[in-house]
């Protein structure tokens, strides 16, 4: 009785260790799903009392390469609008996106870049007014699901321009332009599902 006892507590729990397994009933991104934006920035362009804040157009596109992270191109500019009209900046890069599983209708997402900038700036006592440099890009934001394929987008982003020629210091340090994006994101795919 004992033995049997022992076989029937045996099986069971190899049994209950071999339960089949299935898939969660929602994946996340499917692999290589795509999606579009384009977008207006306002963005502070850190320069002498950081008074320089512009508009400009900016676009992004990404591609799901696995659940929920995802490869991200994307541009901005700061170009319009402004206590001056001399200040110009340009970049385009990309990165990597997490984009986070639904809050309601929201969905969060964080994303690190590498990319190329151009400055067209206000004398700073290095003898030119133009300066290019690869530049590194943070940002954080959400998308809110507003109809079927379209998804409205705020997001922050802060970049880090490398070796800049301070005319306050005279030293070079790392200009910060910062600011935000408002947009609209196209998700190909079923409407309505994450990407």
């Amino acid at each position: 009785m004992g033995a049997k006892l022992l076989v029937a507590i045996a099986v069971s729990l190899v049994s209950v260790s071999c339960a089949a397994q299935v898939a969660p009933a929602v994946y996340t991104h499917p692999p290589l799903s795509t999606s579009l934006g384009v977008g207006m920035n306002y963005w502070s362009g850190d320069w002498g009392s950081g008074d320089i804040n512009r508009w400009g157009p900016s676009a992004w596109a990404t591609v799901t390469i696995w659940h929920d992270l995802s490869l991200i191109a994307e541009g901005h500019s700061m170009i319009v609008g402004g206590n001056t009209s001399n200040y110009k900046y340009f970049t385009g890069g990309g990165g990597l996106i997490y984009t986070s599983d639904y809050w309601g209708r929201f969905q969060p997402f964080f994303k690190g870049e590498a990319g190329y900038a151009s400055l067209s700036h206000p004398p700073n006592a290095s003898g030119h007014l133009h300066d290019t440099r690869n530049i590194w890009t943070v940002g954080a934001g959400v998308e809110y699901h507003t109809y079927k394929h379209l998804w409205t987008r705020v997001e922050y982003s802060y970049d880090f321009f490398p070796n800049f020629h301070s005319s306050v210091t005279g030293q070079n340090n790392t200009l910060n332009p910062r600011g935000f994006t408002f947009g609209e994101t196209y998700r190909f795919g079923a409407a309505g599902t994450r990407y």
